[in-house]
């Protein structure tokens, strides 16, 4: 049986949606009830570390790379033939408040100074939104290039060294990544993530 019959049957037992398998989902949610659903021409949306699978809703990006690095898992950097500005994400060439809105995935458990990245990113922007992996994520796909677990409590993020133990040694991620490019895993992951965020933590300002 084809992978697409698989997913095909799979979708057939689950209430599955198309929006549950968008990646961005919770940010486009996001933008909709911060700008609107019909923003104007005028709103500005930044998304930063864009890679090559930039923020759809953003018509600024930028990133400090434009071809992969080993501590992204990243091709070569997609524009669509929007601005784009090569930058660090700790130090942006914008001034305070030009964006109306900035978005930032997976980026924040793979830098040095993650309370940077934040304050860099409120600076610029009046709104954002930040999506990282959970703990559970980090235990079961957890890749080597993270530093950081990511908790949100009270509407604040926090982090904690991966370094200095923040989860048991023994990670599964040889297992999960294999699991995941099956079909029917990748759909129940995304209809557990949609009802529980079991593995994505969202944070907006």
């Amino acid at each position: 049986m084809s992978q697409n019959n698989q997913a095909d049957r799979v979708s057939l037992r689950f209430p599955i949606r198309k929006s549950e398998l968008d990646r961005f989902k919770f940010g486009k949610q996001q933008v909709h009830q911060t700008l609107g659903c019909n923003p104007s021409d005028s709103v500005l949306c930044l998304d930063i570390a864009c890679g090559s699978n930039p923020f759809p809703k953003a018509n600024v990006l930028c990133d400090l790379n434009v071809k992969p690095v080993p501590d992204r898992n990243m091709r070569n950097l997609v524009t669509s033939g929007k601005p784009f500005v090569m930058c660090s994400c700790t130090a942006l060439p914008f001034r305070d408040k030009t964006f109306d809105f900035v978005t930032s995935y997976y980026l924040i458990e793979h830098i040095e100074n993650p309370d940077c990245l934040v304050k860099e990113l409120k600076r610029v922007a009046k709104h954002g939104y930040i999506q990282s992996p959970t703990w559970l994520n980090e235990l079961l796909y957890g890749e080597k290039v993270h530093l950081w677990v990511v908790f949100k409590n009270n509407d604040k993020l926090y982090v904690k060294s991966l370094k200095k133990g923040a989860l048991p040694p023994f990670r599964f991620g040889f297992f999960f990544h294999r699991l995941y490019n099956q079909p029917a895993w990748k759909i129940i992951h995304a209809i557990l993530d949609e009802k529980f965020h079991l593995f994505t933590i969202t944070y907006t300002f």
